[in-house]
C-alpha cells in the first residue's frame, strides 16, 4: 500500500484548512486515518507534508480520480425491498432499529476543490474532508458526527439521531426513541470499560439541510482511545441495534457496498486519537460522476415515503453546491 496520496480536512470549529500528503500504510498509524464501514480497508496517510493551507492554494491542487464510471442510483423499488426486510426484522423483535442507505448519482464532472471550499464556508459545525485513497478513489464529505475526540482531561463522543427538515417542526416519539436507542447503546459500550460518562443535555443541532437530536458524551479512561473507538464503531446511528443483528440485516437489505460511507476518518498523533469523525454526508467522485451515499434509521414507526424523502434532503448537503 506504499502509494503517495493526499488529503484536505477542516475540523469542527477550526478556522484553518489542513493539507496532508504522504505514503499510505494499512491500518491505523500517526497521520490522517481513513476507514471503510467494514474496517477492512483502513489506511493512514503518513505525513511527509502536513500544514495549514490557504483557499487559494486549495484551488491550485490536483486530485486524482477514477476515469469514466457507470455508477447508478438506488432504485426506489430496491429501497422499498430493503425497507420491508428491516421492518420484518423489527416486527419479529430481532432488532429495534437498522440504518438503510442508498446511492444518489449525478452525471457531471465536479470541481472537487471548489466544492470542498464551499462546504468549509457553509458548514462550520461539520468535519469537512477531501481525500484520495490508495485504490484510486476520491471521497469528499461534510459530516456532523464525531466518533471520538480528545478533550482536555478526557474524550468526547456523541449520540446523533433523529431527523427533521425544519426548526419549526416538532420532534415526535419516533425521533426521541431513535435517539434513546443510540445513546443507550453507546453507554453500554462504555460501561464495558468501566467508564461512567457525563451525558450532556439533549439538544437540537442543524446539519446541512436537516436537524438532528444530539447528546454529547464526555468521559475519562485509562484504556487506549483506539480501543474505545473500535468498540464504538459502527455506532447504532450508522448500523442499528442490536449492532451485530442490525449489520446482518443491512447486508440483506442493501444491494450496494457502503465502501467508505459510514466509515471513519481523522487525525492520530503520537499514537493517540486527536479526533475521528464518522463519514456521513459523503460522496465518491470520478471524472464524470458523483455518487452520494445517504441513509436513515428505520424503526417500528418509520414510513417508507418519509424515509425516502429524508434521504433526498440529506443529499442536498452536497448537491446544493454542484
Amino acid at each position: 500500500m506504499s502509494k503517495k496520496v493526499k488529503s484536505l480536512y477542516r475540523s469542527v470549529g477550526a478556522s484553518n484548512i489542513k493539507f496532508i500528503e504522504g505514503l499510505c500504510l494499512g491500518g491505523i498509524h500517526d497521520g490522517f486515518v481513513f476507514s471503510d464501514f467494514k474496517k477492512g480497508k483502513t489506511f493512514t496517510i503518513t505525513p511527509e507534508t502536513h500544514r495549514s493551507i490557504t483557499p487559494e492554494e486549495v484551488l491550485e491542487l490536483s486530485f486524482s480520480t477514477k476515469k469514466a464510471t457507470d455508477w447508478e442510483s438506488t432504485l426506489k423499488e430496491d429501497y422499498e425491498f430493503g425497507f420491508s426486510i428491516i421492518k420484518n426484522e423489527i416486527e419479529h423483535k430481532y432488532i429495534n432499529k437498522a440504518i438503510l442507505s442508498r446511492k444518489k448519482v449525478k452525471n457531471q464532472k465536479v470541481n472537487v476543490n471548489d466544492l470542498f471550499l464551499k462546504l468549509c464556508e457553509n458548514y462550520t459545525t461539520s468535519h469537512i474532508f477531501l481525500t484520495e485513497t490508495p485504490d484510486g478513489d476520491l471521497w469528499i464529505g461534510a459530516t456532523p458526527e464525531t466518533l471520538l475526540e480528545k478533550k482536555e482531561g478526557g474524550y468526547e463522543t456523541m449520540s446523533l439521531a433523529g431527523t427533521k427538515e425544519s426548526a419549526d417542526v416538532n420532534w415526535t416519539e419516533k425521533e426521541f426513541s431513535e435517539q434513546r436507542i443510540v445513546t443507550n447503546a453507546i453507554l453500554g459500550e462504555l460501561f464495558k470499560f468501566n467508564i461512567n460518562p457525563d451525558i450532556g443535555e439533549l439538544e437540537t443541532v442543524k446539519a446541512g439541510a436537516v436537524f438532528h437530536l444530539r447528546n454529547k458524551i464526555k468521559f475519562t479512561t485509562s484504556e487506549s482511545a483506539l480501543t474505545i473507538a473500535n468498540a464504538l464503531h459502527p455506532t447504532p446511528a450508522i448500523s442499528g441495534n442490536p449492532k451485530n443483528q442490525a449489520i446482518s440485516t443491512i447486508k440483506i437489505a442493501e444491494n450496494h457496498e457502503r465502501e467508505y460511507y459510514c466509515g471513519f476518518g481523522g487525525i492520530v498523533k503520537n499514537g493517540e486519537i486527536e479526533n475521528l469523525f464518522v463519514n456521513l454526508r459523503c460522496a465518491s467522485v470520478s471524472n464524470n460522476q458523483i455518487c452520494l451515499y445517504v441513509g436513515g434509521g428505520i424503526t417500528k414507526d418509520s414510513e417508507l415515503s418519509k424515509e425516502w424523502d429524508e434521504c433526498d434532503r440529506k443529499a442536498t448537503s452536497l448537491l446544493r453546491f454542484l
